[in-house]
């Protein structure tokens, strides 16, 4: 019998960024910037001058600008399952949160759905254009560390959009998944959001490779990234009989699934 003591267990060393990654992140990284600070004035004007539904309409055309400085990076989108989609229909996309490129897949690779989104503090604040979209559109602004009036601010926009009849989409896992592994989602979110939109089909999207992107937290990105926003057929929500929790498990394994 040894009197070795144990050996602490390694951690898995975590990749560099590396010359290509910086190359390629230069120029994204002004793209990025000069698209969102070129749009600001402008989305304010349409807003004023258009009104919602044309300010969500320039948003779109901001998130396709964006999506192509992601790409200057050598990023790639798949997009799959858009025969899911039927034309008019408002729905409650739910979908795993990988980083801040999830906003700009979700508008651009589903622009027709004109979604708002429940979205957390920090992006309501210091970033040109993406704030002022966010709380101009009627987007929900949660603060996760204040769990009441978060759920209170699911609601309000689950009324409006149903008034309105827009398309939601939401994250339930509350923060970003930085190895790309789904995590355990938050119920009551979800469930403020389907009792105050009304009947409402279910959306699930999966969405893959936003955590490699940001692997370095944007400083820089991660180069030739292969990307893909995957949806999946409808369903309805839970009938007043099942059991919610168990309800979204199934359907956070249906998104993860694709993430394997």
């Amino acid at each position: 019998m040894s009197n070795e003591a144990p050996r602490p267990r390694e951690s898995p060393t975590r990749p560099s960024a590396t010359i290509r990654d910086w190359a390629r992140s230069i120029p994204a990284s002004a793209a990025l910037a000069g698209a969102m600070i070129s749009f600001d004035l402008p989305l304010r004007a349409i807003n004023q001058l258009g009104g919602n539904a044309r300010l969500v309409t320039a948003g779109h055309l901001l998130a396709k600008l964006l999506w192509k400085a992601f790409a200057l990076t050598g990023a790639k989108l798949e997009v799959r399952g858009r025969e899911h989609i039927v034309p008019g229909q408002r729905y409650v996309l739910v979908a795993n949160h990988q980083g801040f490129s999830d906003v700009i897949v979700i508008s651009t690779a589903l622009a027709e759905l004109q979604a708002r989104y429940v979205a957390k503090r920090e992006l309501a604040r210091g970033w040109p254009s993406i704030s002022y979209l966010i709380v101009a559109s009627g987007s929900a602004v949660i603060d996760r560390k204040q769990p009441a009036a978060a759920i209170a601010e699911i609601e309000r926009l689950g009324h409006q959009a149903k008034r309105e009849g827009w398309s939601v989409a939401i994250f339930p896992e509350g923060t970003r998944a930085k190895d790309g592994v789904a995590r355990s989602w938050k119920v009551k979110g979800v469930k403020a959001l389907l009792d105050t939109t009304g009947p409402c089909p279910v959306l699930p999207v999966s969405l893959v490779g936003g955590s490699q992107l940001f692997a370095f937290n944007g400083a820089p990105f991660k180069a030739g990234v292969e990307m893909a926003c995957v949806v999946h057929p409808p369903i309805d929500p839970p009938g007043p009989d099942e059991d919610f929790g168990e309800w979204l498990e199934g359907l956070r394994q249906t998104v993860a699934a694709e993430l394997r």
